[in-house]
């Protein structure tokens, strides 16, 4: 029995910041594999390449707003809630993807599948955010249930009474090639597609045999109509390829095309 809703959706469940470290809602058609939603915003368990793979998640893979009240300074923000106190045990630190990236403070998650939605809330952002998420599922459609793709609709609503300005940045790794455990990715390509109503980024690869068990294609999608990207990140020095992503963007929402530099696992980016 649905106990509550958000914005319409039903909610069977809702967990709060201390119950989102083991939660990870699968999303993909039926028969195509799976990439996760984490509880607090992240997507995990990257299982879309004939076999199982919990645990995987390619690098600098995540959702990110910036948000911008007139009159006002901007907020740039990895789309994600708080760390889990576990996640910085270990003698090297924090494993985690992204854990030095700033987060939302406060995260909810209201789960009823095959829908899912993440509530992110911040004092320092003048944006509240509810990521929703579902499968293709249709009950006697199998055609349409086992499509293979994942949807999240990023929600903004603004908490104060100033306009804000906000963009919302995907970003993803091609590891075309690599499956978390064998394999590794070999002169992939990213290119910048547009086609009725989707504007995106298709991944592929030309280093990468068609028999292998880790080759396919991928797509980063958006419906939106105003967009920016990066086919590659900039190859740079430890740590700088991600803060000159993080400062592009930040700057003012939009991002500046780099050169692949002969990468052969090159991360897409899409605002």
């Amino acid at each position: 029995m649905t106990t509550s809703s958000e914005a319409g959706w039903p909610v069977l469940r809702r967990y709060d910041a201390a119950h989102l470290a083991r939660i990870a809602m699968p999303l993909g058609g039926i028969g195509t594999g799976t990439v996760s939603l984490g509880g607090r915003g992240d997507l995990r368990d990257w299982e879309i390449v004939n076999r199982p793979a919990k645990g995987f998640a390619p690098a600098n893979s995540f959702f990110a707003l910036r948000a911008q009240p007139a009159g006002g300074p901007a907020v740039t923000r990895l789309l994600e809630g708080p760390l889990d106190a576990a996640d910085y045990q270990g003698p090297l630190g924090s494993t985690t993807r992204n854990h030095g990236l700033p987060r939302f403070r406060e995260c909810e998650f209201a789960a009823a599948y095959p829908l899912g939605q993440v509530l992110l809330s911040d004092p320092d952002v003048p944006l509240r955010v509810r990521i929703e998420a579902f499968n293709p599922l249709v009950p006697g459609d199998s055609d349409t249930s086992g499509m293979p793709f994942a949807a999240l609709r990023f929600v903004l609503s603004n908490s104060g009474p100033a306009p804000v300005a906000a963009s919302v940045a995907a970003t993803l790794q091609n590891f075309i090639g690599a499956d978390g455990a064998e394999g590794a990715p070999s002169r992939n390509l990213n290119t910048f597609r547009e086609s009725a109503g989707l504007r995106g980024i298709a991944l592929e690869s030309r280093g990468v045999s068609p028999a292998a068990p880790q080759s396919g294609t991928l797509a980063l999608a958006t419906t939106a109509e105003q967009v920016t990207y990066r086919t590659a990140w900039a190859r740079l020095s430890w740590g700088d390829t991600l803060l000159d992503f993080w400062d592009d963007f930040s700057a003012d929402g939009r991002l500046d095309e780099r050169a692949a530099d002969g990468e052969d696992a090159p991360v897409a980016a899409l605002t």
